[in-house]
């Protein structure tokens, strides 16, 4: 997932946890053993509505394989490589096997790549720390010394700033709204270091003034500590490029049959891990109900459509929806988006008023635990739809206590953790949903 924000309990926000991007931690820890990957099964392309296809129910245990074969088999899938090909042509096969009409969708688009950039500590000397630039940062080399300025608001700047690169936590303000303030107050340079172990990638919406980079926790709490000692000066390098690069989204459509319905999500991940939760528990939920309406002999009127180059910014489903014509878009009716499902002891049920009230009383129904919010439509695969007009939902996994994955965007982010009970709940209700909204014809 790109980037995701969502609102709790009475209007209480969900602390955002994404901002797109490759992301790599400060040290990579050894991953627990995983369970050794199982083969997906491969229905008969030619047995509709038989035992060949399965059951005709979600079957939690298809679904995991299908996060083993993507995370384990394939491995970590980053936009435009030969990884997340392979991982399309998975796909593919395997709903082509259901017997839906399948077409792989390229396209193409800009790529953010680091060229080089760096924080070199001065004085004392160090060790330098790990750094990714914000996408699209200003390039440059500063010099100058560190400043802390807590999370980044006008007043947490002191009133020395200026000339000194800020030091800032990451948290509350948007990351653009936190360099702009240091920018305003005179640094020539920003360094935001996570809230949560390990390094991370963001996104602003627009250049930066200043040269902006990230930086995991332990190094930018390290370097606060040295702080209260001495003064430490850095010399900030941000150097960025931009290039084409190409992917692939993979749309299954049902044979003599139209679009009333897309389910989807992105089977993409970041570079720094195999993305078991994020997200093949989200395509691999979609693989099972489209198998599952297969199964049925009557596929309806659902495609799905699995996203190409969703972490770095969304392009795989804002390809689809502008290549949408004008009937199509017309015949479209909703969009159901699977991101992050495989983790949590909730759901968050967020988008458009006429699909969260179908959603809100098929959870009901099931008994789920879930928090409603008919508002936010930023930071995934569902975000081009409802920009497009075209009323979509945002199914995705939380924790109470901590408000995302704890190992979102890591090498930790492996099948183990993934639990198909967790797939099977959100892909029930999925195919529930699916079912009321087609129902009102």
């Amino acid at each position: 997932m790109r980037f995701l924000t969502a609102a709790g309990l009475a209007g209480l926000v969900l602390i955002g946890a994404c901002n797109g991007g490759p992301t790599t931690p400060t040290s990579t820890p050894s991953p627990t053993i995983a369970p050794t990957a199982t083969s997906a099964p491969t229905p008969s392309p030619s047995a509709h509505g038989s035992s060949a296809l399965g059951p005709v129910a979600f079957d939690p245990a298809r679904a995991f394989a299908h996060v083993e074969a993507l995370a384990l088999e394939i491995g970590p899938r980053p936009a435009g490589s030969d990884a997340e090909d392979k991982a399309a042509r998975y796909l593919r096969d395997q709903l082509q096997a259901f017997g839906y009409e399948i077409e792989l969708q390229p396209f193409s688009y800009d790529v953010f790549v680091d060229a080089g950039s760096g924080l070199e500590v001065l004085s004392p000397q160090a060790p330098s720390p790990a750094v990714y630039p914000f996408d699209p940062s200003a390039n440059g080399v500063v010099e100058g010394p560190l400043v802390s300025a807590g999370i980044g608001r006008p007043d947490d700047f002191p009133a020395d700033t200026a000339g000194k690169i800020a030091l800032i936590q990451r948290g509350t303000l948007r990351f653009s709204e936190k360099v702009a303030n240091a920018a305003a107050a005179g640094a020539v340079g920003a360094v935001i270091y996570n809230n949560q172990p390990g390094l991370f990638a963001g996104n602003f919406a627009e250049l930066s003034e200043i040269p902006a980079v990230a930086m995991s926790q332990e190094d930018g709490e390290a370097l606060l500590a040295k702080m209260q000692s001495e003064p430490v000066s850095v010399r900030l390098t941000v150097l960025t490029e931009t290039g084409p690069e190409d992917s692939q989204n993979v749309i299954a459509r049902p044979p003599d049959g139209e679009c009333r319905v897309v389910a989807g999500g992105h089977y993409d991940s970041v570079p720094g891990g195999p993305g078991a939760n994020d997200n093949a528990s989200g395509t691999a939920t979609v693989v099972e109900m489209a198998r599952v309406l297969a199964a049925d002999g009557e596929f309806d009127d659902v495609c799905f459509v699995l996203f190409g180059a969703e972490e770095v910014g969304l392009i795989g489903s804002s390809r689809f929806v502008d290549r949408l014509t004008a009937a199509e878009s017309e015949t479209l009716e909703a969009m159901l988006n699977f991101d992050m499902v495989g983790v949590g002891t909730n759901w968050l049920l967020s988008g458009s008023l006429s699909i969260t009230d179908i959603a809100v009383t098929e959870a009901e129904e099931l008994g789920l635990d879930y928090i409603r919010n008919s508002s936010d439509m930023l930071g995934s695969d569902h975000a081009p739809f409802a920009a497009a007009g075209i009323p979509a939902i945002f199914l995705h996994g939380f924790f109470d206590v901590v408000a995302d994955d704890p190992r979102y965007h890591t090498a930790e982010d492996q099948p183990q953790h993934v639990e198909p009970s967790r797939m099977g709940q959100i892909g029930e209700a999925g195919l529930a949903i699916i079912e009321e909204l087609l129902r009102s014809r």
